[in-house]
């Protein structure tokens, strides 16, 4: 047990959050890290119905005994009030929304006992989700895999004037894979920290298996940004596909061009098949800092001892040497 103000909030063992992934976020690996002491959170953008998302809370419910959540990414691919709907009949305790304003959820949500957490890549918009409503923030910075925000500020910075500014706690997300970036986030102010990247190199996620063995040769060098034409820029795995289409960005061209590179079903096509001809991949830099493909279990374990050995390191390095002595 670390109990921090997240893990109380949401009754969880360790302060780890497993990130929001499109196709992935799927009964497999949200009962494993809720299993494991994380929190889980199914990612309704996989699903094509509400019915279908329904059907996987069940299986990952049998799963596991342990809460676990659901992701709402708002305003990107469709339109979302069905799933809204199926959270609140699936009696989900917690939501993460992401994306466009969640503020026509925000009242539903509360008068149902959801607890909401918005994840934001500035502080202008955590401060917005603060006065929302919302019961604590995720602050992803430039490292992220995914959606960084157009403002490129790293985690560093964020996490810490994201503590200094609001009163909800903050968690800490865009390089964070292992103890030591979680000690990190701690000093910083942070109550949690939620992993995507590192989620993507376990036994547990549907992603395909050869997808899985490539990230283990990828460095913190190997993404890209793109979709910035459209102003949604998204950190990826910087695949030929990926190099191409921030090219034809660069080059001004229309967002009927670009779209075969970003459509749903290029995406699918890539994590059922590994065929990197087709769509893009999220991807943090921290990839550089994956090595191993290990269960679920193994990689929050390894955080959480990663963690405890190096706080008492760090005791015992200051612990007989004041301010003076450093000097």
């Amino acid at each position: 047990m670390l109990e921090t103000t997240i893990t109380k909030m949401f009754n969880i063992r360790y302060p780890i959050i497993q990130g929001g992934l499109q196709g992935l976020g799927t009964s497999s690996l949200v009962a494993a890290v809720s299993n494991a002491g994380g929190l889980g959170l199914i990612t309704a953008g996989s699903y094509s119905s509400k019915e279908e998302m329904l059907r996987d809370i069940e299986a990952t419910r049998r799963l596991t005994l342990e809460p676990f959540g659901v992701n709402i990414t708002i305003g990107v691919r469709k339109p979302m009030d069905e799933f809204v709907e199926g959270v609140i009949e699936a009696e989900i305790p917690v939501v993460f929304t992401s994306g466009n304003n969640p503020e026509k959820y925000i009242d539903l949500f509360k008068r149902h006992n959801i607890k909401v957490v918005h994840v934001v890549p500035s502080i202008r918009f955590a401060k917005k989700a603060e006065k929302l409503g919302c019961d604590a923030v995720v602050v992803v910075g430039f490292e992220c895999g995914g959606h960084p925000g157009k403002d490129e500020v790293t985690s560093l910075i964020l996490v810490q004037k994201a503590v200094q500014q609001l009163s909800i706690p903050v968690i800490a997300a865009g390089g964070f894979s292992t103890g030591k970036s979680m000690l990190a986030a701690f000093a910083l102010g942070a109550q949690a920290i939620q992993m995507g990247t590192r989620f993507l190199a376990t036994k547990e996620v549907q992603l395909h298996s050869l997808l899985k063995s490539r990230l283990l040769q990828l460095q913190e060098t190997d993404t890209i940004i793109v979709k910035k034409s459209i102003g949604k820029p998204a950190r990826v795995m910087k695949t030929d596909v990926a190099i191409k289409l921030a090219k034809l960005e660069e080059n001004g061209a229309s967002f009927e061009e670009i779209f075969p590179f970003i459509s749903g079903e290029a995406y699918q096509e890539l994590i059922s098949t590994s065929n990197d001809n087709r769509g893009v991949l999220a991807l943090g830099q921290t990839v550089g800092l994956v090595n191993e493909i290990k269960s679920v279990q193994e990689v929050i374990q390894e955080v959480i001892t990663e963690y405890e050995i190096q706080l008492q390191s760090l005791a015992n390095h200051f612990k007989n040497t004041t301010c003076s002595d450093r000097v």
